[in-house]
């Protein structure tokens, strides 16, 4: 049976982006991932999360030129209690917590919170059609 830390988005293909990276940099990562959200990271603890969504919102309420917005930090924006599951839980206590959220993407972490990788919703319900 597979688990999490089999089926998650890690290293390279994971969306990253460290506290204080510019917002532009961070939607650029989330577009060369196709996760719709990135991680942010320091010392390599999750330390929050910024979705498409979150982006979307912010541009309709900025009263910040696009150039303006682009170059603050994504501090500024992120959620700073993101979500998470933990990579010893199971593929269903994951998409448990998706479907309750409503989430399409979950970071994942170990015990001490630092970020493992990121589980998508459509390789999460693959691999559970793949164990029935």
């Amino acid at each position: 049976m597979q688990t999490l830390t089999d089926i998650m988005c890690r290293d390279t293909e994971n969306a990253v982006v460290s506290t204080g990276t510019c917002l532009r940099d961070a939607l650029m990562e989330i577009d060369a991932k196709k996760l719709g959200a990135a991680c942010i990271v320091a010392n390599e603890k999750l330390i929050g999360i910024i979705t498409d969504g979150d982006i979307r919102r912010l541009l309709l309420i900025t009263q910040d030129s696009l150039p303006e917005l682009f170059m603050k930090p994504v501090d500024a924006f992120m959620n700073r209690n993101p979500k998470h599951i933990n990579q010893g839980e199971s593929l269903t206590d994951c998409l448990r917590l998706l479907k309750k959220h409503r989430f399409w993407v979950i970071p994942v972490v170990d015990d001490d919170d630092r970020l493992q990788g990121m589980i998508q919703l459509h390789n999460l319900l693959g691999a559970l059609q793949e164990s029935t």
